[in-house]
């Protein structure tokens, strides 16, 4: 969804601006501007999905989120990071490919089976962590702010 409508996550936006700053069509200062606003955009957004779902009661009688928040937060670091790695090249990927489709067709075909594959391998993603353990904390997760700020 958000690539089709024309919003940004945090993940694509570093590859793609990254490369328009390398290429010379973009300043440092656009650069992070770019990537401030787009994180700081994904961090809020995340929160208030997060809270809505909560609110709803969405997926309240599994216990999904409390476990995969608390799996996520106590993951060694190295771990987290080269998951992390893998998971925004995947990301990264999914992007390229559909920014070179034209009809939406084309577009969920192209980022269909890479996210299915970062999703299926358990892989680190930053924005879909930023709505998964905060959910996972509002539903009894014992994760403290400390924890989810710096996991």
């Amino acid at each position: 969804m958000t690539l089709v409508s024309g919003a940004e996550l945090f993940t694509g936006n570093t590859a793609l601006v990254g490369a328009s700053y390398m290429e010379g069509k973009s300043t440092k200062s656009e650069l992070a501007k770019s990537w401030i606003a787009s994180y700081a955009g994904n961090f809020v957004g995340s929160l208030l999905l997060a809270y809505l779902a909560y609110t709803s009661g969405t997926l309240a009688a599994s216990p999904g989120s409390v476990a995969i928040a608390t799996a996520k937060a106590t993951l060694p670091f190295q771990q987290a990071f080269v998951r992390g790695i893998l998971c925004n090249w995947l990301v990264c990927m999914a992007v390229y490919m559909a920014s070179g489709c034209s009809s939406m067709i084309g577009k969920m075909t192209a980022v269909w089976f890479p996210i299915s594959a970062f999703v299926a391998l358990g892989l680190e993603h930053s924005v879909a962590n930023m709505f998964m353990t905060p959910l996972g904390i509002m539903r009894g997760a014992e994760i403290t702010i400390g924890q989810f700020l710096t996991g």
